[in-house]
């Protein structure tokens, strides 16, 4: 509930003062009315927030354990969908959590640097294998999407949103596949930045 009358109160205000740009819609199209795991680069802490605007959804994302150690503070961000996680050693709790929520049709934003970067591409060896593993365990498809600069007041940002990539639910059990995988997401996610400099 505390999402639905904040999400009402503060749409309108960020939409003006952060404008975001959406480009490739058409790309979500074939996925209508059904889950996937938005994987997208990280810069600046209103990535979340914006995301949910921009969609007009309320997405699930992984923050660290260490927001949650206040009791208001944690209350607020569940409302908001975050999930707790140790970056440094995922919890079983946290990872079955995120199981379930795709499991039951929930949609999933997260980003595969773990943190916030200083560059807009996502730098070799800087992502995690998150992305590729819950997609391939939920059979989920994965959306890349990046922001070409990073958010700020009254400047415009461009979020490229690209083909959804399927996993291959005969590799479910292939541990290299989730690295090899994961390669994929992260290639395909700068090729949108590359697409946009033409």
């Amino acid at each position: 509930m505390l999402f639905y009358i904040a999400f009402a109160i503060i749409f309108i205000p960020l939409l003006i003062t952060f404008p975001i740009k959406k480009v490739g819609k058409k790309n979500l199209k074939e996925l209508k009315g059904k889950n996937f795991i938005l994987a997208c680069n990280h810069m600046s802490n209103l990535d979340p927030v914006m995301l949910d605007i921009t969609f007009k959804k309320k997405f699930r994302y992984l923050a660290k354990k260490e927001l949650f150690q206040k009791k208001f503070a944690s209350f607020c961000l569940r409302q908001f969908g975050a999930v707790p996680v140790d970056r440094a050693n995922p919890e079983p709790k946290s990872i079955k959590e995120i199981f379930k929520l795709l499991n039951d049709g929930k949609k999933v934003a997260i980003f595969p640097q773990g943190t916030r970067a200083k560059t807009v591409h996502i730098e070799e060896g800087s992502a995690k294998e998150g992305v590729a593993m819950f997609s391939v365990r939920t059979n989920t498809p994965v959306v890349p999407m990046m922001f070409t600069s990073k958010i700020r007041a009254f400047r415009r940002t461009k979020l490229i949103i690209g083909k959804p990539i399927y996993p291959d639910e005969n590799r479910k059990k292939d541990k290299e596949y989730i690295t090899e995988y994961s390669n994929i997401i992260v290639e395909k996610m700068n090729h949108l930045l590359e697409g946009d400099k033409k």
